[in-house]
């Protein structure tokens, strides 16, 4: 058991760093007492629960590897395929993202997946997926739009139209629909405007049963009349490779927020790397969001998102000890990572000896 005091903890309440104390036995938080094994003086540190990316292909697109290490999309998929089956725990980009503060993952099969996966969501240490998994059978997964079509279309030679995509999505949410599904959360990835608006038809077509969430969302600016549950938003920070990124920008966030469109945050590895999570934050804070608002959905707000706030996502006690150790303001671009825990276990350590 360990007692941690005079640190700077954010709040996820108040969305604020307040000094206090907390404690940690085993993997979970636990209430403060007076009587511990071990105390460590954290004046002058700031703590955070661990950042969660909302939308991830970290452990499926190895980095550093060609094709033979890429699981991110399979072209003939199928919604029983899962992405816990092709994650690999040992990419390099686990431990890279530990060192950022990034403890935990909401993994979505590629872009060129016209059909994608059943998602999951994943801590970022471990020697197993199955001791890394947080919760599985999250979403199901789609993608619409240029890379899904050329992929589809370069092993189909059909659907070459929006229309014909549309018409596949709809069938395959009406085989879904006929099964009584567990799984209610919908991802479709989407940059342009009319892939945005057929999210939104579809939306209202099986309101009943699925709940449709946008990741991307690039062009939703446009589309000041459209509402959208919550918004898997970004990556921003990252290379225009096709013209239906044209309009990509860090606007984007101060965008969805003055049109009251929810949204958190993601960095869609490798697309762009996930130790550029808090990047994202910092530069939506420069488009006009408040600190306290970009931290809350690094964490607490992606927590709820994504259904695991009862298992992490905060500082709170009976939650899973995932917290991060920072030198001064997480925000501030020359933040540094003092140290980072995952169910209460150091996976990180900048400097040795501090969080003995």
């Amino acid at each position: 058991m360990t007692r941690y005091i005079n640190g700077l903890v954010f709040n996820s309440e108040t969305r604020n760093f307040t000094k206090q104390s907390f404690q940690v036995q085993g993997q979970y938080f636990e209430p403060a007492t007076s009587t511990t094994k071990t105390e460590l003086d954290l004046d002058g540190y700031y703590i955070t629960p661990g950042f969660i990316d909302s939308c991830s292909q970290i452990g499926l697109a190895e980095i550093g590897i060609r094709w033979e290490g890429d699981d991110s999309y399979e072209f003939d998929s199928h919604l029983q395929y899962s992405v816990v089956d092709g994650i690999y725990p040992f990419d390099a980009a686990f431990q890279k993202a530990v060192s950022h503060g990034v403890t935990a993952s909401h993994i979505v099969p590629s872009p060129k997946s016209l059909i994608g996966a059943k998602t999951a969501i994943i801590h970022h240490a471990h020697t197993t997926v199955d001791e890394m998994i947080i919760s599985k059978d999250v979403a199901y997964s789609f993608s619409i739009g240029h890379q899904a079509k050329s992929t589809f279309f370069t092993e189909k030679k059909k659907p070459l139209t929006r229309m014909g995509i549309a018409k596949i999505l709809r069938e395959t949410l009406q085989q879904i629909q006929q099964q009584e599904p567990l799984i209610k959360k919908i991802v479709i990835r989407a940059h342009k405007a009319v892939d945005l608006e057929l999210v939104s038809r579809l939306q209202q077509e099986f309101s009943s049963i699925f709940d449709f969430h946008v990741i991307h969302g690039t062009e939703a600016p446009l589309l000041q009349e459209t509402s959208f549950n919550t918004m898997i938003a970004g990556p921003t920070f990252r290379y225009i490779e096709h013209n239906e990124m044209m309009a990509l920008s860090p606007k984007l966030y101060h965008q969805l927020s003055k049109h009251n469109i929810p949204f958190v945050f993601c960095t869609d590895h490798p697309v762009s790397s996930t130790s550029h999570l808090i990047l994202e934050g910092c530069l939506a804070i420069r488009e006009g969001m408040t600190r306290q608002d970009v931290l809350y959905a690094l964490t607490t707000g992606a927590a709820n998102f994504l259904g695991i706030a009862h298992q992490t996502g905060a500082i709170c006690e009976g939650l899973l000890a995932d917290f991060v150790i920072w030198d001064k303001h997480p925000l501030d671009l020359d933040a540094q990572v003092v140290a980072t825990f995952i169910k209460g276990t150091k996976v990180y350590a900048r400097e040795e000896g501090l969080t003995q």
